[in-house]
């Protein structure tokens, strides 16, 4: 355990019940004040050299009260958000955290979506139960997001479609490579799970004469190609020509407007996975960070086009879905994750949670492929004997 998990742990078993309720309070001010100051740039107006700025020209500079400023600022202060020259100097500097908040930080679009996302459904939570019932949302639309942005009839991605800004900040905060995963390991023994195995297939076709570009690997839902592209890097015997990578129709536009070369060799595909998969017979179909952005039924019917879609003849046939699972002993890195994808309508799962919509969908899972601790699987799948 880490210096300051310890300290958190000890400073909660030691203080008072009130106390650490109390503490609640302070947190979701805190949020408060510096989703604001983002809001305002007010972080971007404080020097970056370290020296201070006095409230009344930070409010100029934001053009906004000085008063009011002065107020979320003190309590930016009090947290240690923000460092004071000297007590009632009435002039701020940055703390060795408040540079994550400026808008050029790669942290601070997420800092955006952790209150987009998360803490702005999470108010709406009792008007919302209130309304849709105490249970799980069951679709795309009528979630928790989509009321708390006042478009409960839309699916998540159409109502950030709608806020523009937003949207940009989301964008933004799933390329991170922490998000969407760039450059992880799939071969060797760092990986969760080897994907050599693919090499030799990729050479067995081109010696059975069926062509380097008949399907290997169907990448579904795959954004901008960062999986497809560690594969490919790992496993050179595979080549893009026999790669498929599949997204929504502004996806994939965005994926060739980049100008790559690796995407323009990869064969792409504008598809919807709830609709049948067009791509018929593949050696592997991809699934990265798919799945728990849905609900059971909409994940179900995700992987049986998928099930459908598998050579009946080849039983080394796989579907790979690749995410961050539900940890049997909970802790709030993970637990917070969860909470987020019910707000957008979706879940995490554990290793029998994944068994259950995997035999519903015509699937059975060959391999649950996990390690202590460590919230991300690699969930192997084939197709039903």
């Amino acid at each position: 355990m880490s210096i300051v998990k310890m300290a958190k742990k000890i400073a909660f078993e030691v203080a008072s019940p009130a106390d650490v309720a109390k503490a609640d309070w302070v947190t979701a001010a805190d949020i408060a004040a510096w989703n604001i100051f983002m809001e305002w740039k007010a972080f971007d107006k404080i020097p970056a050299d370290g020296s201070s700025i006095s409230y009344r020209e930070l409010a100029a500079a934001i053009d906004a009260q000085e008063d009011l400023v002065a107020r979320i600022g003190g309590f930016l202060v009090s947290v240690g958000k923000l460092r004071e020259d000297s007590p009632g100097s009435g002039r701020i500097r940055h703390s060795r955290v408040s540079p994550l908040y400026r808008s050029d930080h790669p942290f601070a679009p997420l800092a955006t979506v952790a209150v987009g996302n998360g803490l702005k459904a999470y108010v709406h939570w009792p008007e919302y139960f209130e309304k849709y019932g105490r249970r799980e949302p069951r679709g795309q639309t009528h979630t928790p997001f989509g009321f708390a942005w006042g478009h409960p009839e839309l699916p998540p991605w159409e109502v950030k479609a709608l806020y523009p800004k937003y949207a940009v900040q989301f964008t933004k905060a799933m390329k991170s490579r922490q998000i969407v995963g760039g450059n992880m390991e799939v071969v060797g023994p760092g990986a969760l799970y080897d994907m050599a195995w693919l090499g030799d297939e990729a050479n067995a076709k081109r010696g059975e004469g069926r062509g380097s570009g008949s399907p290997l690997v169907v990448d579904v839902g795959g954004g901008l190609g960062q999986l497809l592209r560690d594969v490919v890097t790992a496993v050179p015997a595979i080549h893009p020509d026999q790669c498929v990578l599949q997204d929504r129709k502004e996806v994939i536009e965005e994926a060739l407007a980049g100008g790559d070369a690796f995407i323009r060799g990869v064969k792409l595909m504008d598809h919807d996975f709830h609709t049948q998969q067009p791509v018929k017979g593949a050696m592997v179909y991809l699934l990265r960070r798919i799945l728990l952005d849905y609900s059971d039924e909409l994940a179900t019917g995700i992987l049986r086009q998928l099930a459908d879609a598998l050579p009946a003849d080849n039983p080394k046939a796989r579907v790979i879905i690749m995410e961050e699972r539900l940890l049997d002993t909970p802790v709030p890195q993970n637990r917070i994750v969860d909470l987020v994808m019910l707000n957008l309508g979706g879940k995490l799962r554990n290793e029998s949670m994944f068994a259950d919509i995997s035999r519903r969908a015509g699937l059975r899972v060959v391999k649950f492929h996990a390690r202590d601790g460590d919230p991300t699987c690699v969930v192997e799948c084939a197709r039903s004997e």
